[in-house]
């Protein structure tokens, strides 16, 4: 019984790291670090659509933040982020 709970409770943690992992970049925190760190990485993508559309989601991040409007920032810098996957 004992060794059935512990296989159960490992099988839960891993099924629930995937999960983590997204959480962590949903709440990126909007700040000029981490919008500076996303640019960088848009700047060594190669040229096309998912450029433009990381470009232009960066640059209404760097836009909402500096209105002190958190949470957009926060929607367009991981819209950004994305597209460098």
């Amino acid at each position: 019984m004992i060794k059935a709970t512990g296989l159960a409770i490992a099988i839960a943690a891993l099924l629930s790291l995937p999960v983590a992992g997204a959480q962590q970049l949903q709440t990126r925190e909007c700040n000029a670090s981490n919008i500076a760190f996303v640019a960088e990485a848009i700047s060594k993508m190669p040229n096309g659509k998912p450029k433009q559309t990381a470009s232009d989601e960066i640059s209404a991040a760097s836009e909402k933040m500096a209105m002190g409007k958190t949470d957009e920032c926060k929607d367009h810098l991981l819209k950004a982020s994305l597209q460098t996957k």
